[in-house]
């Protein structure tokens, strides 16, 4: 306890000499404690790209998609923008935190003011253009803002600004709002945020009328912006290091609509549609517009945030069956008085210049373009670009369960999984299975086929002269057998070595069937398992394969079923290209390709 009594005059002593510390500070030293404002720099650079394919609506696209770390400005001469044109603190001569302007409603600076003089930026007659008030108060301000525009002429001026970009994030849809996606996205989230259940491309539009402009005439000294009765300790609750003083200069009036335009259409077509929509505003002092361009897209959604004119502030979501209501809602004629706050741009108290915050984020940027047309099948058309890139040549490969296929590298010791549109890896082959793998792949193939989902997995070393097995329960197995021993009578590769596997059929009450290769590729025969043994051998060239290679030499292959069909993935003996060969017309036995890898 004589502890706890001890401390206390120590801390009361320490808070005495912070006051006494405030006290003897002049404005000038506590404006001076909060300083200026940083530069603001704009940059977008790409971090990272990522190559995909993607099947839309049957067909498919080659997309990139790229990440690029983004700064911009906010506020700086085109000012603040303002999502909430009620908001208590926004209006000309208000002292601000300056810290706080990243939020939706900035922080104030709640002491005593000095009187100050206010002016519109209208040359239209007006005899009273300006007015000045005694202190400077939201009310005082208001009232005399309403003297300048009951004196003012009720023309507008037709200087509407139109401006829309594509948008592929909700950070990326602050950035162009210019506004900070922590903190003041979070407050139109909802009524603005991204809709999901589909894939979507998104436009974000933008038609601003300004009426007028509102500047507080830029104070010479302190003394123009503090009453006599405020000390500089009173300055000092609210202006310290980290937390300049700012005051706005200029608030804009007006008119102003942000529509999100979400559609299930490519880019390309909105694009067209919102371009032929409103460009025909700009020269205009009221928007007529057409639906019928946006009428075009399909699953349409435009969600709009209006502030101004004589509905003032308006939030809807709209769809193709009432693209009205938008076309009425930029109709509506306004006049001089129904002008709401739109932007302001504040200037900093220590140096009277314009301020900007820095403004950072990342975002993503994907880009997609009809693949060429080749031939590829969809469940392969991926493979173009990203195999030998990222894996090298394939020397084996094998089916998995449907359409998920495997490809081995030249080496045998890494592997990639491939399903319609996707492809994972290179992995370590260790990952094909638990325990430790026999050997490096040289070959393999899943001998139920693709249409089970569980099966064996034969495979043959790097060499072609051993095998072993994946079981179906993917674990290793522990025997390793010469292919000396495959067949109960003789094994026409056992010489050569074996290069490749393909699966050929599946019969529950009869043998497994798989097509042998030579290790050199130029010859083939069947095998069939229960009992062991081997067909005939053919030549690969000239034989009904009919491999659009040259030369005609197979390095390894996939055989598996679509539906009733059977069909073959052929790769060359350098492991660079593939073709495909089966049924590909309903009827008859045909190959195509070479497709690259």
């Amino acid at each position: 306890m004589k502890r706890i009594l001890f401390l206390i005059p120590i801390v009361l002593l320490f808070v005495s000499c912070n006051k006494n510390d405030d006290a003897d500070l002049t404005f000038e030293e506590v404006i001076a404690q909060g300083g200026g404002f940083e530069p603001t720099t704009t940059s977008e650079q790409p971090v990272d790209e990522e190559t995909s394919v993607e099947i839309i609506n049957g067909e498919v696209w080659n997309c990139t998609t790229v990440t690029y770390d983004a700064m911009a400005a906010g506020g700086g001469n085109s000012g603040f923008p303002l999502f909430n044109p009620n908001a208590s603190v926004i209006y000309p001569g208000s002292l601000l935190q300056g810290k706080s302007l990243r939020q939706a409603t900035p922080d104030v600076i709640a002491v005593e003011r000095a009187g100050g003089t206010i002016s519109y930026d209208l040359v239209n007659g007006n005899l009273s253009s300006f007015f000045t008030v005694d202190r400077v108060t939201k009310s005082s301000i208001g009232n005399a803002m309403n003297q300048i525009i009951a004196n003012s002429p009720p023309d507008l001026p037709a200087n509407f600004t139109f401006n829309y970009t594509q948008v592929q994030s909700e950070s990326a849809l602050a950035l162009k709002l210019g506004i900070d996606y922590e903190n003041a996205f979070l407050d139109i989230k909802s009524d603005f945020g991204f809709s999901t259940g589909s894939t979507y491309n998104r436009i974000l539009v933008e038609l601003n009328q300004s009426f007028y402009t509102m500047s507080f005439d830029i104070p010479t000294s302190l003394d123009g912006l503090f009453a006599p009765s405020v000390t500089p300790a009173d300055l000092a609750k609210y202006v310290y290091e980290g937390n300049p003083a700012t005051y706005i200069s200029d608030v804009t009036y007006g008119r102003i609509y942000y529509m999100l335009i979400e559609s299930t259409s490519s880019y390309t077509e909105m694009d067209a549609a919102v371009s032929a929509s409103f460009s025909g505003v700009v020269a205009s002092a009221n928007v007529d517009i057409s639906g019928h361009s946006l009428n075009t897209l399909s699953n349409l959604k435009i969600k709009v945030m209006a502030f101004g004119g004589e509905a003032t502030t308006t939030m809807l979501t709209i769809g193709e069956s009432n693209l009205n209501n938008l076309v009425n809602l930029l109709a509506e004629s306004t006049t001089i008085s129904t002008g709401v706050p739109i932007s302001y741009v504040v200037r900093s108290v220590y140096d009277n210049r314009i301020v900007s915050v820095q403004l950072a984020t990342q975002y993503d940027v994907t880009n997609c373009d009809p693949a060429p047309a080749g031939g590829e099948p969809p469940y392969t058309a991926h493979w173009k670009g990203n195999v030998l890139s990222r894996m090298g040549p394939v020397g084996a490969a094998f089916s998995g369960e449907g359409t998920e296929f495997y490809l081995i590298n030249k080496a045998g010791d890494q592997y990639m999984v491939s399903n319609v549109g996707s492809l994972e890896g290179p992995f370590p082959i260790s990952n094909l299975g638990t325990g430790t793998p026999p050997f490096n792949i040289g070959a393999a193939c899943r001998i139920d086929g693709n249409q089970v989902a569980s099966s064996w997995t034969m495979v043959i070393d790097v060499t072609g002269s051993q095998y072993s097995y994946l079981r179906g329960d993917g674990s290793w197995s522990t025997q390793i057998t010469p292919i000396s021993e495959l067949a109960v009578g003789a094994n026409p590769f056992a010489l050569n070595g074996i290069g490749a596997l393909f699966f050929r059929h599946r019969d529950p009450n009869g043998p497994l069937q798989r097509w042998v290769f030579n290790k050199d590729g130029t010859h083939y025969a069947l095998y069939r398992n229960n009992p062991n043994s081997f067909g005939n051998v053919n030549e690969v060239a000239g034989s009904g394969w009919q491999l659009p290679f040259t030369p005609e030499k197979v390095g390894a292959g996939i055989g598996f079923f679509l539906g009733v069909n059977r069909f073959f993935i052929v790769f060359n003996h350098t492991g660079t290209q593939y073709a495909v060969h089966g049924p590909l017309y309903g009827a008859g036995q045909e190959s195509i390709g070479p497709f690259d890898l």
